[in-house]
C-alpha cells in the first residue's frame, strides 16, 4: 500500500518534541497504544510492552518498533486510518 496515495489537505498531525522520551511514552503521545502497535507489527501485546521496556532480547528498543512509532507521529488521522485498515486485512 503506497502511502503517497493517503496525503491529506490538512498534512501531518503536530506532535510535540519528544526526541529524548521513552518510546512508551512517545507512542502514547502520539495516540498509539500498545495494543494497536502489536497490531501494526504483527506481534503480541506482551511482545510490545516488553520491546518498548527495553526488556527485549537487544536490551534496547527495536529499530522497528521505533521505525513505526516515528512514522505513526507523523502520518494525518485519515493515513493512519488507511494503515489500520491494511494491518487489519492482513492479521
Amino acid at each position: 500500500m503506497p502511502l503517497r496515495d493517503c496525503e491529506s489537505d490538512e498534512g501531518p498531525v503536530s506532535v510535540p518534541a519528544v526526541d529524548n522520551e521513552p518510546w512508551q511514552r512517545r507512542a502514547k503521545l502520539a495516540g498509539l497504544s500498545q495494543k494497536t502497535l502489536a497490531k501494526l507489527l504483527g506481534v503480541s501485546e506482551n511482545t510490545v510492552s516488553m520491546q518498548l521496556r527495553g526488556k527485549w532480547q537487544s536490551g534496547q528498543t527495536p529499530r522497528y518498533v521505533k521505525t513505526v512509532i516515528l512514522a505513526w507521529e507523523r502520518l494525518s488521522p485519515e493515513a493512519r486510518a488507511i494503515l489500520l485498515e491494511a494491518a487489519d486485512e492482513d492479521g
